[in-house]
């Protein structure tokens, strides 16, 4: 007993649509936030290397714009307010750049692996993450053991390379007070692009496992549990008990209606107790004959007892009645094959009392 409990309470099953849309609702889905960072960083490196060239020239005129002012008289309040005022405008103007573009691309990035899963739970303030017993059994967790082992190695990774990047570029950063501005800002642009782009590669490389990673975490997070896809699988279809019941009160109704039919019919063909056949055919309302009722073994002798009781005509006619019950259902015509046996039948039938209004 305790082990069909314990099995019970394993996660062993594979997540059900049911469970996945529930998650994506409530914002749990697999995200990485090191890609998200990884991919701002080099598209912010992009975009300086796309606009760095204009932005030095503008940045220098700029200052140079601003240190040739030269206040007439006393500098007042309004002159102060006026240069604090353009001095404003030149940096928001020069930076806005370098602000919207990492914004966009994080953006863009979470919402693509998120899949524009956009939930308003996952922005609800969780009151019990303020705890520090909370706080401190995340942390003595195995999964908070991982996002520390996961942190370490990101930052010995990304360290070592940016220091075999710095010491690589060294040279380059003692020659920086030899030449002239436009030199030293060339050498220094160098040198940042160099650290910028080995960084960010190698974090981009991290932040692909981190979100293989995340997945993995995620989909195991999602499945469920015997006793938990029983219990789904209850809610969604209903009640076994239930289920059954209505089944049998369709097959019921349907077996009425098809008694109904069998009053109706011209001709009842049987094989002699295994199949029955209901057979109607109205002249000009009706392309061909019509199987109307079926049944086997005891539904196959109700019918041919309501035929009896309605006088309806009971022909035996073993292949024709094996034939149409295991090809033609309930409320479809005869095929075409067997247009001639069923109206040698109807003659016969027709013959017997003429057909029926």
């Amino acid at each position: 007993m305790a082990s069909g409990e314990s099995a019970d309470q394993e996660r062993t099953e594979q997540p059900t649509g049911k469970r996945r849309d529930e998650a994506r609702r409530e914002g749990q889905v697999a995200k990485s936030v090191d890609l998200t960072l990884a991919v701002g960083l080099l598209g912010s490196l992009g975009f300086h290397g796309l606009v760095a060239g204009s932005f030095v020239t503008d940045a220098l005129a700029v200052f140079q714009d601003g240190f040739r002012v030269r206040p007439r008289g006393d500098f007042t309040i309004d002159q102060a307010m006026t240069l604090a005022a353009e001095t404003a405008f030149a940096v928001a103007r020069l930076g806005w750049p370098f602000v919207a573009v990492p914004a966009v691309l994080t953006i863009a990035v979470q919402l693509l692996q998120t899949r524009f899963a956009l939930s308003s739970k996952a922005l609800r303030p969780q009151w019990n993450r303020l705890s520090p017993r909370e706080g401190l059994s995340r942390l003595l967790s195995w999964r908070g053991a991982v996002e520390c082992l996961k942190a370490v190695f990101k930052l010995v990774g990304v360290g070592a390379v940016g220091y075999y990047t710095i010491r690589s570029d060294w040279p380059l950063l003692l020659s920086l007070g030899a030449g002239g501005t436009q030199t030293t800002l060339a050498t220094l642009g160098r040198v940042v692009w160099d650290l910028w782009l080995a960084v960010g590669v190698s974090y981009l490389l991290l932040a692909g496992f981190d979100y293989a990673y995340q997945w993995w975490e995620h989909e195991r997070s999602l499945r469920m549990t015997k006793k938990e896809l029983r219990e789904e699988v209850k809610h969604t279809e209903g009640n076994p008990l239930l289920r059954g019941r209505m089944r049998a009160l369709h097959r019921q109704m349907a077996t009425r209606r098809m008694m109904t039919e069998v009053k109706k019919a011209d001709v009842v063909l049987r094989n002699p107790t295994h199949y029955a056949v209901a057979i109607k055919y109205e002249t000009g309302q009706m392309r061909a004959p019509r199987v109307v009722a079926k049944g086997a073994r005891l539904m196959a002798l109700r019918i041919i007892d309501v035929a009896r009781k309605a006088n309806v005509v009971v022909v035996e006619n073993p292949p024709l009645a094996r034939a149409l019950y295991k090809s033609v259902p309930v409320g479809r015509d005869i095929p075409r094959e067997l247009y001639r046996a069923v109206a040698e039948v109807l003659a016969y039938v027709y013959s017997l009392r003429g057909p029926r209004s």
